[in-house]
């Protein structure tokens, strides 16, 4: 016979099931009085507060459900999935270990741990949980997915698009999954999915999102024909879509640009030196498909540099002093810049450098590749001060075409609007001349893709140099390089370089005008 608080455990996952979550919420709070050190009850808590977007209320639940039962796996596999939705992957690796360590044998189980490792960049780890989930359940389109996902950042394009095949096959509506397809690889006139997209189009497609999906795959592949105009449609067709449904004010986003600027003046930029002397990161910065993933495989294929992939951590870490200084009071996104120029620089970088600690190895540099980290170059030259600063640059409009046209799974939600992804291009543009103007001399390194492009040797070197490393010829094969890629470029950093990227939005010029127009009007020179 079930206790009476089986029954009432099991009357909240049913509320879960239905979706009633304010119920649910009730149940739980009815609970916590007299069962307040029960690991499930914290558990359901924490899946409530995660499911109503109360992201920290989630974390501090699991949290607990953790500490009460830290040998129970599924508390771990819980706690990693809320932290990897937080953006604190380095916590999300260590408690996805914790809990392969204890063991993981259900399927739920296995699919959330290998999706919390690929956004984490432990892709062999995923790889390898994912195998197991296969044996388990060989017919699952979710562990076909995951294979799919996996492949492609490994840059086996050859498993990755079966993989992708299989998936589809088992799960005919799945849109994300077409989409990654399209992605893998350049298709020709006599080896394309444009038919069988085109077909699934006029049958309808249920949901906005898989409408979405379906709309930039088929812009790829009408681009990789040469079918630019046709491409174009569909792109406009399905940014339009995904911005009607984002919320998202661009005034919120632009505010916080002149608040940087103000909070980093020259005069606190000047201060006398307070912060950590590690050399060891290589912070690359700048807007997302600027060539920032070419730089990293550059770098990464050196034989003292190690990549860590694109990481919140510096951020989060900046979010938790200034929380903590507040005593835990709710920030005001204004203010914030101000409050994270006045931390104690020494404890931050500390605190960046014990954080990422559990993802190094032995090589004595490594890279943090997250691009918005340029709103973070004043911190970062304050707490680290010997870090280096790589800031990649390419051609503005190719640059927004780039983000125009890629379908981000999260973030940077102006890129679905010409106008508004052109007037927060320029913000960041401004932004970057400040750094330049209250940074010393050289504390910046600009490297332009184009650049990069036309002279891979040459610029390679110079990079290799300025980083004070020796040469190592592997940086100029870096597409032979077999570690994971974590970018929406991952197929493409397994080829040599190419330049067919460089001016590739003047075959668009005429769809393009309003993004021109914005950057024009932001004040950023165009060519």
């Amino acid at each position: 016979m079930p206790t009476d608080l089986e029954t009432r455990l099991r009357a909240v996952v049913t509320l879960l099931q239905r979706n009633e979550l304010a119920t649910a919420r009730k149940a739980v709070e009815a609970l916590k009085p007299a069962h307040a050190q029960v690991g499930d009850v914290w558990a359901l808590e924490g899946e409530i507060a995660l499911r109503e977007g109360r992201v920290p209320d989630a974390l501090a639940a699991v949290d607990r459900a953790a500490a009460l039962e830290p040998g129970l796996a599924e508390r771990h596999v819980q706690r990693a999935r809320c932290q990897v939705i937080a953006g604190d992957t380095v916590g999300a690796a260590v408690s996805a270990a914790t809990a392969l360590g204890i063991g993981v044998s259900r399927l739920d189980h296995l699919l959330v741990l290998g999706g919390v490792l690929v956004r984490c960049g432990g892709q062999q780890q995923a790889l390898e949980v994912y195998r197991q989930a296969e044996a388990l359940a060989p017919g699952n389109a979710d562990v076909q997915r995951g294979l799919a996902s996996v492949y492609r950042y490994l840059g086996d394009i050859p498993r990755a698009e079966a993989a992708c095949d299989a998936a589809i096959r088992l799960d005919p509506e799945d849109y994300e999954t077409i989409g990654l397809r399209s992605s893998l690889r350049t298709f020709t006139p006599e080896d394309n999915h444009v038919d069988e997209l085109r077909a699934r189009e006029a049958r309808g497609v249920k949901s906005w999102r898989g409408t979405v999906h379906l709309a930039y795959a088929l812009a790829k592949e009408y681009e990789d024909l040469g079918r630019d105009a046709e491409s174009f449609e569909c792109l406009r067709r399905g940014a339009g879509i995904k911005r009607r449904h984002t919320r998202y004010d661009l005034k919120d986003d632009l505010a916080i640009f002149p608040a940087i600027r103000e909070a980093f003046s020259p005069a606190r930029m000047s201060a006398p030196a307070e912060g950590h002397d590690a050399r060891a990161p290589i912070f690359v910065v700048g807007m997302p498909r600027t060539g920032s993933t070419l730089v990293e495989r550059i770098l990464s294929s050196h034989a003292e540099v190690q990549s860590l992939g694109e990481l919140n951590t510096l951020s989060l870490a900046m979010m938790r002093l200034v929380e903590q200084g507040q005593g835990g009071a709710r920030i005001d996104r204004a203010r914030l810049p101000q409050l994270a120029a006045a931390l104690p620089m020494r404890t931050l970088a500390e605190r960046y450098l014990r954080e990422v600690a559990p993802l190094r190895d032995d090589r004595p540099r490594f890279i943090d590749k997250l691009p918005l980290n340029s709103l973070n170059i004043g911190l970062i030259h304050l707490a680290l001060p010997n870090a280096a600063i790589v800031h990649v640059v390419r051609d503005p409009l190719d640059a927004c075409y780039a983000m125009y046209k890629y379908l981000f799974r999260n973030g940077y939600p102006f890129s679905y609007d010409l106008e508004e992804l052109g007037a927060y291009y320029a913000a960041y543009y401004r932004l970057m001349d400040h750094w330049r103007a209250v940074l010393p001399p050289g504390r910046l390194y600009d490297i332009r893709y184009e650049d990069v492009v036309a002279d891979l040797g040459g610029e390679a070197r110079k990079l290799i140099a300025h980083l004070g490393l020796p040469w190592d010829p592997q940086c100029e094969d870096f597409h032979t390089n077999r570690n994971p890629s974590m970018t929406g470029s991952a197929a493409q950093v397994r080829r040599p370089v190419y330049a067919t990227s460089v001016g590739r939005w003047k075959s668009l010029e005429r769809e393009l005008a309003p993004l021109r127009k914005a950057l024009v009007e932001g004040g950023v020179p165009l060519g």
